[in-house]
């Protein structure tokens, strides 16, 4: 290892302790002779300003973030640098595991310890959100467990500061999919309350070892958290479980209302005396309970009365009566059907049920091969979309908008089909940005449009289109493509020079998403035929060059 990698600011690195969007180093400070941890900003190769910027932005935000608190439950941040144009934030070193690892290898965790775990994760966002953090990613992987039996939450990468705006782009989704949020899933308003749900679902898995909501694809997890409710945890004390079912509530104002009130809840649930669930009623046949000796429960049983003997010598006043002749028997009714009826009958009915069987059968099929086909259209969607998302993480935004238009356009359920289209505009208003550096104004313009028709609340989009409006004064309506000469003054001064000729702008862009659509869906022939009338619609322009060097490309393969 060279010098400059040797160290970091006044810290000597001792060896790296994980890789993935940042780099964590163990190091010492030679001041104090103290070991800490060094979380490194990792920029991949190939990034645009723009991403470098913001990725720039969002770890500085952290650092800010976690810097602002101070408790013991929160992992405690010494200084935050840069040096050569390599960001970091140094950190407490933490000993022990994260809760991501003892699930892993332990399985689910006691009760009392869980609740323990649970209570020390309350305090530390009790204080965060007094001081005015979300963090919006609790998960096993930033609850870390000190050997001593201390908790720290750590990770506030996608912290979002309540009093400060927002550094990303509207309708960009934070998080992990397990753990979010029905409002987190629908891009709305963020809150304490996030957190909140985050947390239930942790307590959740802690208890029976695994995930309240579960699925095969990122899809089907999203659409269990905003519609099922979660299974009860079985073996679980009744007020515990209340305290889960009400933090993992779907609607914000149906949980509670901060992390002290959860906690109070949470402890009086584990007092001795706690409600707990009534004992289920004993079974249809069961023996009744054995009163015990003394017992006053049970009433006495009653002695029957005899009749009273005749008294000796006692004569009846009633006259005796003639005994009269039982009536005759009825005669016994004649079946309504013959046995040849009743043998006819019979195999009728038993022709109708299995009729009414293979019927059945067949409908039970025919909806298994429609679930079957619907998982596998899901699966698609969903593998779709997690291209779409690396691709755009990569800053490939082109081919990233090509797979969540055909989300968009596929999609049955409107919750997907929302997150596609926002996932649309996103990668829309990012096109637009690297158009307009590259002094296509006009193109980004286009853009910026097209981002709101996916997503009509988006507001980075509607300040974008407001702000180069300003500036720009060009008309995307049908123009004709060549313009007339112009007129000669009668004065004879200089004529006035001549409009840019544009075209149809708006049709040529249109054509060429289309095209971007039927490469995606294979139709490599309908792409090209339309990326040509593409280029036809609007000559010269930046969307009929950019038609042609879809073409090329696709020729070149």
């Amino acid at each position: 290892m060279n010098a400059s990698v040797n160290t970091l600011g006044k810290y000597q690195i001792v060896r790296e302790i994980a890789r993935s969007n940042d780099i964590v180093w163990e190091a010492v400070d030679p001041e104090l002779g103290r070991r800490v941890a060094i979380k490194e900003l990792n920029l991949p190769e190939g990034v645009t300003e723009a991403q470098k910027q913001e990725r720039i932005n969002r770890f500085q935000r952290e650092a800010k973030a976690a810097g602002r608190l101070s408790h013991p439950n929160i992992v405690t941040i010494h200084e935050v640098g840069v040096e050569n144009g390599r960001y970091y934030i140094v950190m407490e070193y933490l000993e022990g595991e994260n809760l991501r690892e003892r699930l892993q290898r332990q399985g689910a965790i006691p009760l009392k310890e869980a609740v323990d775990i649970t209570l020390q994760v309350l305090a530390a966002l009790e204080h965060a959100h007094r001081m005015g953090v979300v963090h919006r990613d609790i998960k096993p992987e930033n609850i870390h467990l000190l050997p001593d039996g201390l908790v720290k939450l750590t990770d506030f990468g996608i912290a979002r500061i309540v009093f400060e705006p927002n550094i990303t782009i509207d309708g960009q989704i934070f998080g992990t999919p397990s753990y979010m949020s029905p409002e987190q899933i629908e891009g709305g308003e963020i809150d304490a309350r996030t957190d909140i749900f985050s947390m239930g679902v942790v307590l959740y898995e802690m208890l029976t070892g695994r995930k309240p909501f579960t699925g095969e694809s990122i899809v089907t997890i999203t659409y269990n958290i905003m519609h099922k409710e979660p299974t009860p945890p079985p073996g679980v004390p009744y007020g515990i479980e209340r305290v889960l079912m009400r933090a993992m509530a779907k609607r914000p104002s149906d949980r509670y209302s901060s992390a002290r009130e959860m906690a109070e809840d949470l402890k009086r649930a584990m007092e001795p005396g706690a409600l707990v669930m009534p004992a289920p009623p004993p079974a249809i046949g069961s023996p009744p309970p054995v009163a015990s000796p003394g017992s006053s429960s049970l009433p006495p049983l009653l002695n029957p009365v005899p009749n009273p003997a005749p008294v000796s010598g006692q004569v009846s006043s009633l006259p005796s009566m003639p005994k009269k002749p039982p009536p005759p028997l009825p005669k016994p009714r004649e079946p309504w059907l013959s046995p040849r009826e009743s043998e006819a009958m019979k195999q009728m009915i038993l022709v109708l049920f299995l009729g009414l069987l293979i019927v059945l059968i067949a409908y039970g099929i025919n909806v298994a091969y429609e679930r079957y086909a619907e998982l596998k259209r899901m699966e698609t969607l969903s593998t779709q979309m997690s291209d779409g998302a690396k691709l755009a993480q990569a800053g490939n935004y082109r081919e990233a908008l090509a797979r969540f238009i055909n989300v968009y356009q596929n999609a049955r359920s409107a919750e997907v089909r929302a997150v596609a289209a926002r996932n649309a505009a996103v990668c829309l208003v990012h096109l637009g940005d690297e158009a307009l550096q590259m002094g296509r104004t006009d193109l980004a313009l286009q853009y910026y449009r097209q981002a709101l028709e996916y997503d009509p609340s988006s507001t980075a989009a509607r300040q974008r289109v407001d702000q180069v409006s300003r500036f720009y004064s060009g008309n995307l309506e049908i123009v004709p493509p060549i313009a007339p000469p112009p007129a000669v003054r009668p004065n004879g001064s200089s004529p006035e020079p001549p409009p840019r000729p544009r075209g149809n702008e708006r049709l040529a862009m249109e054509l060429y998403l289309q095209g971007l659509e039927a490469y995606q869906r294979g139709d490599r022939l309908g792409a090209v035929d339309l990326w040509q009338r593409a280029i036809q619609a609007a000559p010269g322009s930046d969307t009929a060059k950019l038609a042609m060097e879809s073409i090329q490309q696709m020729t070149a393969r």
